[in-house]
């Protein structure tokens, strides 16, 4: 599977995407593989709109499942990223080169937030490698911007400890 061509076709398909997940943090610097891929949309698209673009929408267990025309899982954010609202997240993003397309990937600020706030074991791993190899490069103002208080406190004191 190569998720760079993923992307490049999903931001052709979508247009305004901001992708935010494990594939963001690949391109920031982790090692970490994934089977899926998280996007932010800045206007969601209707069941019928995915459909068309030949991607597959479907229930499993309750939950909504999308699919790319070739089988990769999709995650879609169109409200906030872990608390940040979209249009920071859109806002905030870097552009990179990827398969011969120019996408948009979660700044880093933002995805150490996500990571940290979603805590579970695999954004745990991110969110430390993240900071030992980018923990210099973070720009606090912009991350005091998106968050508050405890959080903040909490991403310094792991990026001192780790970078």
């Amino acid at each position: 599977m190569n998720l760079d061509r993923q992307a490049a076709q999903i931001a052709k398909d979508f247009k305004q995407v901001v992708f935010i997940g494990a594939y963001a943090a690949t391109l920031h610097g982790t090692t970490r593989s994934t089977r899926d891929i998280d996007i932010a949309l800045a206007t969601p698209k209707t069941d019928e709109a995915l459909g068309k673009l030949g991607y597959q929408v479907y229930q499993e267990r309750g939950k909504k499942i999308v699919r790319t025309p070739d089988g990769i899982k999709l995650d879609i954010f169109t409200k906030d990223v872990s608390g940040i609202p979209i249009r920071e997240i859109f806002a905030t993003a870097q552009t990179v080169q990827r398969a011969g397309a120019t996408i948009k990937i979660i700044c880093l600020e933002a995805l150490l937030l996500a990571k940290l706030r979603a805590g579970r074991p695999q954004d745990n791993d991110d969110l430390k490698q993240l900071c030992k190899r980018r923990g210099r490069d973070i720009r606090w103002d912009l991350v005091e911007s998106m968050a508050q208080g405890p959080i903040v406190v909490q991403l310094r004191q792991l990026v001192t400890a780790l970078a």
